[in-house]
């Protein structure tokens, strides 16, 4: 009768914790932030932008992959600038690279721009937040688009930040919120 009872617990304890296993795009909206409890971080967005449905953007052909997480975007108002985040797995080996080795190495692939968008590279800064969390961040225009793109890194993920402006006043406001992010429980 007890064997019949421990073999009983044990295995509603194995199904639980199935039920509970977490993925990346385990995120949700508080409030003015979307906190994420995989990664244990939260990220506030500046008041000119709104959160906007992930599902409703276009990404690119090959993605989302199993290597690839479409987390969260904001855009200011009706215009299609904003904040997209994603995270990248690292290490993954995909048809066009043999994996993302680190922040430096994901902002080296940003950084091989196409003729046609005209880039110009403004900056190039790496710092640690005021929560300990290491940025890199590649600040650029694209046909004239006030962009930049944040890294950090969280485990065997990257969290990556693509902002992008009508103004760089207002990339400022994206980029100073995007360095602002804090790790949470």
């Amino acid at each position: 009768m007890i064997r019949s009872v421990l073999l009983v617990l044990l295995f509603s304890s194995a199904a639980s914790s199935t039920i509970s296993a977490q993925s990346p795009t385990d995120g949700r909206i508080e409030g003015g932030a979307y906190v994420n409890s995989y990664f244990h971080v939260a990220y506030a967005w500046p008041k000119i932008l709104q959160p906007y449905d992930t599902t409703a953007l276009r990404f690119a052909q090959h993605a989302p992959n199993s290597y690839e997480f479409l987390l969260f975007s904001a855009r200011e108002g009706a215009q299609p600038h904003g904040v997209v985040m994603i995270a990248e797995k690292l290490n993954v080996p995909t048809p066009h690279t043999s994996g993302i080795k680190d922040a430096r190495d994901f902002l080296s692939k940003v950084e091989k721009f196409r003729p046609e968008q005209h880039a110009v590279i403004q900056s190039k800064k790496h710092f640690t937040n005021g929560d300990g969390l290491v940025f890199d961040e590649l600040d650029y225009t694209d046909n004239g688009i006030p962009s930049s793109a944040m890294v950090t890194q969280a485990g065997q993920f990257l969290i990556v930040f693509k902002c992008d402006a009508g103004s760089a006043t207002d990339l400022a406001l994206m980029t100073n919120s995007v360095a602002a992010m804090r790790r949470s429980k």
